[in-house]
């Protein structure tokens, strides 16, 4: 289906849709930064600024597989538990 072909309650479906993904991309981007603040405090640092730690465990970084997690040993938790580009 077309973006021209869409109904009224269509588009605004897809409107409200759009409004619910940034407001959890605003809640997961507050998460990220809470769980950043309470490592730091407790003495934690990344390596590098290159890399994409997991707040979730130790692992250093991401290591992306085909099912949205890490496939680093030790790790696997799921994307949005790492320290991704703000």
């Amino acid at each position: 289906m077309r973006q021209n072909d869409l109904t009224e309650a269509q588009k605004q479906a897809f409107e409200q849709n759009e409004a619910d993904f940034r407001n959890l991309d605003d809640h997961v981007r507050d998460i990220r930064e809470t769980a950043r603040a309470r490592l730091t405090a407790n003495g934690w640092e990344p390596d590098s600024n290159d890399t994409r730690p997991c707040f979730s465990c130790p692992c250093p970084d991401l290591q992306v597989a085909a099912q949205g997690k890490c496939q680093r040993g030790g790790c696997h938790h799921p994307i949005y538990d790492h320290d991704l580009p703000r």
